[in-house]
């Protein structure tokens, strides 16, 4: 996950290796003002405010800015009440010190299964092929692509959720199987993969080894893969 972790003074240096450790993105801007903005500006999973004497006028300040992140707590005071404004003003979630590591992790993850399950079919993971420019929009952006890579991308989408095997997708790509260039195809597949990465959807197009290649939705992982979303727009 991208989490933005927010202090108020001293950053808890040990949970902040731990996240990073268990393969977290982590950022932690020195000072909280700046931490909004980044908020704001960015592209989190979720959001960790920590330490703050008031956080409730904080974790307010983040759940507004921060798009679709997880606004999670860390408060030094275990009161019920307290714990209720938090949540009435934003968070997701509230942890009070001694933090588990193990349980803000675990309870992150929920979180977010929690968020891919709640997602609309008619959101920013559809994918929506646009003949007329030859591109794709995925997560609200545009990402053009070159003839060949559309034409490929456009069989996968035809069939989203469904393995299409190399000889297929290269006949249908490029009209032509009677020699299976398999390395011309991955590496073509190859570019179009870092084009979605912009948009942060490059999880949407799987190698299925030994058979094909898969479009599927970006929020999905391999052991719950579902087709992704189309529309010709």
């Amino acid at each position: 996950m991208h989490l933005l972790y927010a202090c108020d003074g001293r950053p808890d240096a040990y949970l902040v290796k731990a996240l990073r450790e268990a393969g977290h993105m982590v950022e932690n801007p020195r000072d909280p003002a700046d931490g909004v903005a980044m908020a704001a500006g960015g592209h989190y999973d979720a959001v960790i405010v920590d330490g703050f004497s008031s956080p409730t006028e904080v974790v307010a300040q983040f759940a507004a800015v921060a798009r679709s992140a997880l606004v999670v707590v860390i408060a030094a005071a275990g009161q019920e009440a307290e714990q209720a404004r938090l949540l009435e003003s934003g968070a997701d979630a509230c942890f009070t010190r001694p933090v588990s590591f193990i349980e803000l992790e675990e309870r992150l993850k929920a979180l977010r299964r929690l968020v891919a399950r709640a997602r609309p079919a008619s959101d920013a993971s559809a994918v929506e092929m646009a003949p007329a420019i030859q591109a794709v929009r995925l997560n609200g952006r545009e990402i053009l692509l070159s003839r060949r890579e559309f034409q490929v991308i456009s069989v996968l989408a035809a069939r989203a959720g469904e393995v299409v095997g190399f000889a297929e997708l290269q006949q249908q790509a490029w009209g032509d199987a009677d020699e299976l260039r398999i390395d011309l195809l991955k590496a073509c597949l190859s570019r179009v993969r870092r084009k979605l990465d912009t948009a942060g959807a490059g999880s949407a197009l799987k190698l299925v080894s030994g058979h094909g290649y898969r479009l599927q939705s970006p929020s999905t992982t391999p052991a719950d893969a579902a087709p992704a979303n189309m529309k010709i727009f």
